[in-house]
């Protein structure tokens, strides 16, 4: 009898069979992304789990409900680091409660037979995010974090493309009894407030010009309900990237957001960390005592102890690259200041650049404006601790003689540089902040010169930076 029983164990561990507490599930080895790949079939769908070389203690996983392999580079990243990938095709279901079902099979089957962790991170791609948001919906429990590219969170959405529309409504079993806004409980965008409730952390990456899954109307939901909830939201927008390619160009990035969120860090501990990148008056050329009157000494004040604001200004420096002031590069990214804000790893950051862009030597670069405020956003937005970054719209020169304020272009200033500040910030999807008016009404108490504020007009660009980071 034990001869017997030592037999059927081996011939079923020649067959690549497992056990666990529950029934063998029967796999096929492979191999993916240099790593042990097994594939099982389970209620009919496909599923596989990628052992990593070197496990997290835990065994941590990463879950895809659809398009496994497709803008496979953060799933790679995190298999390098040591998380489990698995996959469990629901691709074409709309999350209708039968792939809901088995969903939860595959999930207590993975669990128990490859000892994974009972929190899942749920990375989702489209109609994949979907899932995903439904998983954390309907078993919020065994969601440690979502990561969510692009995904659909209306399904209200399908209704511009008639076949999928069609197909919704037969997954759903729904031909004779069609689908209604309003009425629809079980769409995604419904329930929103159950992971911001559970504070599951998100990480939301989107398309700026998606026009299959728009961010506005779905991504940007997301967004808007954990803000009011203040549950963990970091979202990152791909400027001009339509509904493909996913991922990101530094998907290395993900992996600390993941780490926190499997270690129950993601909740933010002590002071918010405000970095204040800029020119002169960041430094705060022009009031009594930077130390104490520079706009981010204030800005710490009306903030409290729940903030640490430093201040990185440089003065003279630039947006553009090719930034200069009396023939000296000035390029803030190239700056030392630029160096410590990177290292200090910020929660917040303040963004004010574009006055000295103006000057006449240095507008002759205008073209690249854009392409190298984008690069200076871009060192900042893939930190550890993926900021929310703000833009500060310039200052107002005072006098339209750019001779009387060091070159300074008041009119390029408003009818250039703003502009495509603007655009710039429109397209990562960025807060701007309005310090063109920030004198208004006040300028004979507010410039030191027709450009630099006393410590009456540091207060004032200081309260509205304030105000727009405690609103947001």
């Amino acid at each position: 009898m034990v001869f017997r029983l030592l037999v059927s164990v081996f011939l079923a561990m020649a067959a690549g069979v497992m056990y666990g507490a529950g029934a063998a599930l029967s796999v096929d080895k492979g191999e993916w992304g240099g790593c042990e790949m097994h594939s099982f079939k389970l209620d009919g769908r496909d599923g596989l789990v990628v052992i990593p070389e070197k496990p997290l203690e835990g065994n941590p996983w990463v879950w895809r409900p659809a398009f496994f392999g497709a803008f496979p580079a953060i799933d790679e990243a995190l298999l390098r680091e040591g998380y489990h990938i698995a996959y469990y095709d629901n691709t074409y279901e709309w999350a209708r409660p039968e792939a809901i079902e088995s969903g939860q099979k595959f999930y207590e089957t993975v669990i128990r037979e490859y000892n994974l962790m009972p929190k899942a991170v749920m990375y989702g791609l489209s109609r994949g995010g979907y899932y995903s948001l439904r998983r954390a919906q309907l078993y919020p429990g065994t969601v440690a974090c979502l990561i969510l590219d692009n995904p659909l969170v209306d399904i209200f959405e399908l209704q511009r493309d008639p076949e999928w529309w069609r197909d919704v409504h037969e997954k759903w079993h729904r031909e004779e009894n069609p689908i209604l806004r309003g009425e629809f409980g079980e769409n995604a965008l419904y329930n929103l407030h159950i992971p911001a409730r559970h504070r599951i952390p998100v990480l939301l990456l989107s398309g700026g010009s998606d026009t299959i899954v728009p961010y506005e109307n779905n991504g940007r939901k997301i967004v808007d309900v954990y803000r009011r909830y203040d549950a963990p939201v970091k979202s990152i927008v791909r400027p001009g990237a339509g509904h493909h390619p996913h991922g990101l160009d530094n998907p290395a990035a993900v992996v600390p957001f993941v780490n926190s969120a499997i270690s129950g860090s993601a909740e933010h501990v002590g002071p918010i960390r405000v970095a204040c990148l800029g020119n002169s008056i960041t430094e705060g050329a022009g009031t009594s005592d930077p130390a104490t009157k520079a706009y981010p000494a204030v800005l710490q004040r009306l903030l409290g102890d729940g903030y640490e604001v430093k201040n990185f200004g440089v003065s003279c420096s630039t947006a553009t690259r090719k930034g200069t002031d009396a023939g000296t590069p000035f390029w803030y990214g190239a700056t030392e200041k630029c160096r410590q804000a990177m290292e200090y790893n910020p929660d917040i950051v303040i963004l004010k650049l574009g006055g000295n862009d103006s000057k006449g030597y240095n507008w002759a670069n205008g073209a690249d404006f854009p392409a190298d405020y984008q690069e200076l956003i871009d060192m900042f937005k893939y930190l550890p601790s993926l900021p929310k970054i703000y833009i500060c719209l310039p200052c107002k020169a005072r006098v339209d003689d750019p001779q009387k304020i060091w070159g300074i272009d008041e009119r390029v200033i408003l009818d250039e540089i703003t502009p495509m500040v603007r655009k710039v910030a429109h397209d990562n999807r960025l807060a701007t902040i309005d310090l063109h008016d920030v004198y208004d009404g006040e300028e004979a108490v507010c410039y030191t010169d027709n450009i630099h504020p006393t410590d009456r007009g540091a207060e004032l660009i200081a309260r509205r930076i304030c105000e727009v980071i405690t609103r947001e």
